[in-house]
């Protein structure tokens, strides 16, 4: 009877779990939807990043050195989210964001994620400004912005 059990939920535990890590990408996929029309995201831009301020250090770290190399390149749109200080952040990066016109301080946290994957920066690709796909800088994807460098090179 046990293993009669453990054979029917062990598959029903499988069932919940993908559904669920599917459910998540759909929610995020809205989420950044809503973001880039609340925003009104030029259809110039090609790439839009949202930088958390709090969540895995590493990851964002990769995203800061990210913006400080390619902050002036106009295919891209930066929204800083979960920010617990802007002004250092400023300083950290030796960046003035705030004058820069490709650049959101999301300072009220509108436009965060709200799903686990919130603590990951999150590169968002748009064709004609209208979303194409996403990925996020995680430790599973370590290698996310250098695609993206890579991306901006070859284009």
């Amino acid at each position: 009877m046990k293993r009669i059990t453990a054979i029917l939920i062990i598959p029903l535990m499988m069932i919940i779990i993908f559904s669920c890590k599917k459910g998540e990408a759909k929610q995020d996929q809205e989420k950044i939807k809503f973001i880039l029309e609340a925003l009104e995201i030029k259809k110039e831009v090609k790439w839009v990043i949202l930088l958390p301020g709090l969540g895995c250090d590493g990851c964002i770290k990769e995203g800061e050195y990210f913006l400080k190399q390619y902050i002036n390149n106009e295919n891209m749109f930066l929204v800083l989210t979960n920010i617990k200080s802007l002004k250092i952040l400023q300083h950290k990066l030796g960046i003035k964001l705030t004058n820069l016109s490709n650049v959101y301080a999301d300072k009220e946290n509108r436009y965060g994620l709200t799903t686990d994957n919130k603590i990951y920066p999150c590169i968002v690709h748009l064709n004609n400004g209208q979303y194409e796909s996403h990925e996020f800088q995680s430790p599973m994807n370590g290698n996310a912005f250098e695609k993206l460098a890579t991306r901006i090179l070859i284009e």
